[in-house]
């Protein structure tokens, strides 16, 4: 792999961030294939040298194979372009997260938009590893965390129903979250949804499996556990890990977006 191909390759993975040599679940394409090949053939030094330059942005070079995670076709590769703890590459801004969402009648803020899309993470974080009893580092369960859209779609009317709609808005210090997910119609609830799930598609965090079923992706998986096990588990020793997760960052949220 010379200088020209580190460049197409770090392209690739910037667009995918992910590159399986064969895969059982999806189709691999004839570019994922080839760019596959440039990182398996690559001798030491120039990926010791593309590794240094992306753990300059932030990132981190991740190969798995059969014998480290569930749904790895026998005898592949996978290469996952992983987000660094406590990093935030420069080049993943939340611009198109806003201008996605902000397509949704009734979001017309950058707070509004990234309020919904965090409170949506939040409910497919309930999904994923609450309602299947898993914990946040349960990484080799990942195959086994489909859910259908309708499913997303009710967890997300359940949770402004069962909880949100009940909250006296006097009791509030701050209101901005609440009158966020207050302020869309009803019929506006599946339309966020959607562009959430397009946006988590695109960035390779979840799979369509098909006939708007989706699962947990890999990459999601490994960058759940890392986090957690770094960040999240030793604050967090004897309580309900999720729910004192999203206390945590909602507390933030109406501090980042009150300011604003």
């Amino acid at each position: 792999m010379n200088n020209s191909d580190m460049g197409r390759v770090h392209a690739y993975l910037l667009r995918h961030r992910i590159i399986e040599t064969k895969s059982s679940r999806r189709g691999v394409s004839r570019e994922e294939r080839e760019m596959a090949a440039l990182l398996l053939n690559a001798d030491y030094a120039v990926r010791r040298q593309f590794e240094e330059i992306l753990d300059g942005q932030g990132l981190q070079l991740v190969s798995l194979t059969s014998f480290d995670a569930k749904g790895i076709a026998s005898g592949a590769t996978v290469f996952m372009l992983v987000r660094k703890p406590d990093s935030a590459p420069p080049f993943w801004g939340t611009e198109r997260l806003v201008n996605r969402m902000q397509l949704v009648r009734g979001i017309n803020t950058d707070a509004e938009a990234k309020t919904w899309f965090t409170q949506l993470w939040f409910v497919l974080l309930d999904l994923l590893y609450t309602r299947k009893n898993r914990s946040p580092n349960a990484m080799q369960d990942w195959v086994d965390t489909t859910f259908s859209k309708e499913v997303l779609i009710d967890a997300v009317r359940d949770y402004l129903n069962d909880q949100v709609r009940k909250i006296d808005p006097a009791t509030l210090e701050l209101s901005l979250v609440y009158r966020t997910l207050t302020g869309l119609k009803e019929g506006a609830v599946a339309q966020v949804c959607n562009a959430f799930l397009e946006l988590m598609a695109n960035a390779s965090l979840l799979e369509e499996v098909g006939g708007d079923v989706f699962r947990q992706s890999l990459l999601f998986a490994y960058e759940m556990k890392s986090n957690f096990d770094r960040q999240l588990a030793p604050l967090l020793p004897s309580q309900d890990l999720l729910a004192a997760a999203t206390e945590i960052l909602i507390e933030h949220m109406e501090e980042d977006t009150e300011d604003k």
